[in-house]
């Protein structure tokens, strides 16, 4: 199966959580837009993110 990958470009650095690799997507401050965006994605990791542009990975759900 295949995994999306969301590629998002703007800066999302001041809502990046180094210590727990996480975006605060629920701040206020937080685009509506993109929150929107990655919402509709589900469960996601972190693979590069800059000051220019933001990488998602959607997170597979398996089911036995």
């Amino acid at each position: 199966m295949k995994s999306r990958v969301l590629v998002i470009k703007m800066n999302l650095l001041p809502w990046y959580n180094e210590l727990d690799d996480f975006l605060e997507i629920h701040h206020s401050d937080f685009p509506g837009l993109v929150r929107d965006q990655i919402a509709a994605i589900g469960e996601y990791s972190i693979d590069f993110i800059s000051r220019f542009e933001t990488r998602l990975r959607q997170i597979n759900e398996t089911t036995s």
